[in-house]
């Protein structure tokens, strides 16, 4: 006979919740799991001795794959970290498909054009010590601060610079964050406009939609009264999208090239996204005065802690299965989890529009 137990509960919640942006610093009880770092790099200890002097002597190279955008931006933050090793010692090359995009990035290399080796970035020497940045490898790394609190260092760019860190055995100079920025060359955000990226790797398990985006405009316009602008970005050729909104007045970007959104987020005081690559892009923009546009990414089937620039701007609102993995730190790719599974507790458009409008208007801060 089937017998179901009510009272077997292993997740601390079950509500979607809100994260906002910036370093992780949680009581010891609360710690997520995650490998301690065999140093206390807050209390300014150095990492172990690494291949430090080889990089020095011979340079290096990062291999970024043939993966998406996304895993390419994020994965950046290792190419930042060895040129924080090697500092101007060497000249640097990015060899891959997308040499427009990077030369928007405040990495000082040169760039060309390559649809055959993947995402490459080397120093120009002859025999480079090779680095892959594989996201499923680094753990989330623990700092003990004191005999209380730890700093949880999960999010995917300082995963890998502090991967660097220990492979070399150098300390290095960033306390979070270290991804590279995106240069734009607006001034200003433009006061109520707000950019929504549908574009996803997964379109049938990490979209939240057109249809729900709309209902999140038209909350915000019920909220506050203001000349609101909308912008759409889309997959090419998904005229469903533009079929499916129905809202405020929106301009639909049909498969706008990377390249092109970086001044099309700096427009924005807010941008809400998917979890995907251009919704990291945007944490990534940098107006002229340094600043950029407030950013919610929304989580369903990665990890929140993991798939962020961690910049201070860039906040999450996470379904359960989300904080699950985020908790245990582990990957569906990986570990090749089922998300399917766990039904709404993974299921993105379960994300109520009403709780995106009000966190999103927090951080913008337009109430």
């Amino acid at each position: 006979m089937l017998r179901t137990d009510d009272h077997l509960n292993l997740w601390p919640d079950q509500r979607v919740r809100e994260f906002t942006g910036g370093r992780l610093i949680v009581p010891r009880e609360t710690t997520p799991l995650g490998r301690l770092l065999p140093y206390r790099r807050a209390a300014g200890e150095t990492p172990p001795p690494g291949i430090g002097e080889l990089v020095h002597e011979r340079g290096w190279s990062v291999d970024l794959g043939n993966r998406g955008l996304g895993d390419v931006l994020l994965g950046l933050a290792m190419v930042r970290a060895l040129h924080d090793v090697t500092g101007d010692r060497f000249e640097l090359e990015y060899l891959g498909p997308r040499p427009g995009l990077m030369r928007r990035s405040t990495l000082p290399m040169r760039v060309g054009q390559s649809n055959e080796t993947g995402h490459i970035v080397q120093t120009v020497t002859a025999h480079p010590v090779p680095f892959a940045a594989m996201p499923e490898e680094p753990p989330t790394w623990l700092d003990l601060l004191d005999g209380d609190h730890v700093e949880i260092h999960a999010a995917l760019p300082m995963r890998y610079y502090l991967q660097i860190e220990l492979a070399t055995g150098c300390r290095l100079p960033a306390a979070a964050a270290p991804a590279p920025a995106f240069t734009s060359t607006i001034l200003a955000a433009e006061p109520f406009h707000v950019v929504f990226a549908t574009t996803t790797s997964m379109p049938g398990r990490k979209d939240y939609g057109a249809a729900q985006f709309a209902k999140v405009a038209a909350e915000l316009t019920n909220r506050a009264h203001g000349d609101w602008r909308f912008t759409l970005i889309t997959p090419l050729g998904a005229a469903g999208q533009r079929l499916a909104w129905q809202g405020p007045p929106v301009a639909v970007l049909d498969g706008a090239d990377a390249t092109d959104c970086i001044d099309v987020f700096a427009s924005a005081q807010l941008v809400v996204g998917n979890d995907t690559g251009l919704t990291h892009l945007a944490a990534l923009t940098t107006r002229v005065d340094g600043t950029g546009p407030d950013v919610v990414g929304l989580y369903g089937r990665h990890a929140h802690t993991k798939w962020i620039t961690g910049s201070p701007r860039h906040h999450a609102i996470a379904t359960p299965f989300s904080q699950l993995l985020a908790a245990a730190d582990r990957c569906p790719v990986r570990d090749r989890y089922d998300d399917g599974v766990w039904g709404r507790s993974a299921d993105l458009p379960s994300i109520s529009p009403t709780q995106v409008a009000e966190y999103a208007g927090v951080r913008a801060g337009w109430w």
